[in-house]
């Protein structure tokens, strides 16, 4: 399992600070300029609420 989990979506991000999910550190995305990144310490639990969020294409 990797250490961190990156999310791009600032309502995700706002989603799971307020589930209590620990915000490791926002950092500007390489790959998308002008855009942040927001990493969260990856734990099961966590795996578990990313399941619950439907991607958009």
């Amino acid at each position: 399992m990797n250490k961190y989990k990156c999310v791009l979506s600032v309502r995700v991000a706002n989603e799971l600070i307020a589930k209590n999910y620990e915000l490791v550190k926002i950092e500007p995305s390489r790959r998308f300029p002008g855009k942040l990144v927001f990493v969260f310490k990856n734990t099961p639990e966590l795996d578990a609420e990313f399941k619950k969020f439907e991607r958009k294409v």
